[in-house]
C-alpha cells in the first residue's frame, strides 16, 4: 500500500458521552464524525465533509470499520442522502435551524385556551409510550443536559396536554422533543409550547437552535417554518448499520 493511502484513525472525546472520529492522512484530517451512545445505540453523525463525492463516502465506511474494531458494530448513522453507505433505511431527516430573534418570536404568540397554563416541564408528560421514552431519554442527558428555561409542559385540569423538551446539544440548543396530546391538537398548543421555548432560550442567553425533524412530517415542518425555522443543510438519511 502507498504510504500516502493510509489513513489514520483516532477516537477523542468531543462533548460529554460524545466521541468524535477523525481520519486524517499524512497528518491533514480528511473526514471527522460524531460517534454517541443513545437509547442503546450507537448514532454516527455530523459527518464532514458533506460532499457528493464516493470517496468522501468510502471515508466513512472504513470509519464503519474501525469502529467495529473498537467493539461499537451496530449503528445508526446519519448521513447525506446522496451517500450510500449500505443498511437498513430509517428514512429521510430535515436539519432545522433558528435564529433567536426574541421580538419576532414573541410576535407568533397566541393567547392559550381557557383553563390552560404553560408550566415547567417534569416526568409527568403526554403522548404515546414513544413519546415517553423520548423524553426519559432527554432527560438522562443523552443529548446533552435538559434546558430548564426552554423545557415546558401545557397543563389543563391538572392533566399534561403537550410538552417540548431542549437540550444542550454540543453547545448548541436542541429541540429534542415536541408533543400534544392527539385530542388538543389544531388549538395551537404546539405553537405555544414553540414560541416559550423559544423565548426562554433567549432570554438565557442563546443566540440560535436547531432541530432535526422526519421529513414525512409535514405538520411539523409547516409549525416550525411558521415561526421562522429554515432548513440550512442538505436534507439527511438514517441508515442502521450491522456490522
Amino acid at each position: 500500500m502507498n504510504l500516502t493511502d493510509l489513513l489514520v484513525h483516532e477516537m477523542v472525546v468531543d462533548w460529554g458521552p460524545n466521541r468524535r472520529v477523525v481520519a486524517s492522512r499524512q497528518g491533514e484530517t480528511v473526514f471527522e464524525c460524531v460517534v454517541r451512545p443513545a437509547g442503546g445505540l450507537w448514532y454516527v453523525t455530523e459527518c464532514l465533509p458533506q460532499r457528493d463525492d464516493p470517496a468522501i463516502a468510502d471515508h466513512l465506511g472504513r470509519v464503519l470499520a474501525y469502529l467495529k474494531e473498537q467493539g461499537i458494530g451496530d449503528v445508526v448513522v446519519v448521513h447525506p442522502e446522496f451517500w450510500d453507505v449500505g443498511g437498513t433505511d430509517c428514512g429521510r431527516i430535515v436539519p432545522m435551524w433558528l435564529r433567536l430573534d426574541a421580538e419576532m418570536i414573541a410576535s407568533f404568540e397566541r393567547v392559550l385556551p381557557v383553563g390552560h397554563k404553560v408550566e415547567p416541564f417534569s416526568e409527568d408528560v403526554p403522548g404515546e409510550p414513544h413519546d415517553r421514552r423520548v423524553f426519559a431519554e432527554l432527560t438522562q442527558n443523552q443529548y446533552g443536559p435538559l434546558i430548564p428555561e426552554a423545557s415546558l409542559r401545557i397543563v389543563a385540569d391538572g392533566v399534561p396536554r403537550g410538552a417540548i423538551a431542549v437540550t444542550e446539544d454540543r453547545g448548541v440548543p436542541l429541540v429534542g422533543h415536541l408533543v400534544v396530546e392527539p385530542a388538543a391538537r389544531g388549538g395551537g398548543l404546539g405553537r405555544t409550547l414553540l414560541v416559550r421555548s423559544m423565548l426562554g432560550l433567549a432570554e438565557a442567553g442563546y443566540v440560535d437552535c436547531r432541530l432535526n425533524v422526519m421529513a414525512e412530517n409535514f405538520a411539523a415542518r409547516r409549525l416550525y417554518r411558521s415561526i421562522g425555522f429554515v432548513q440550512d443543510r442538505a436534507t439527511l438519511r438514517a441508515s442502521r448499520v450491522t456490522s
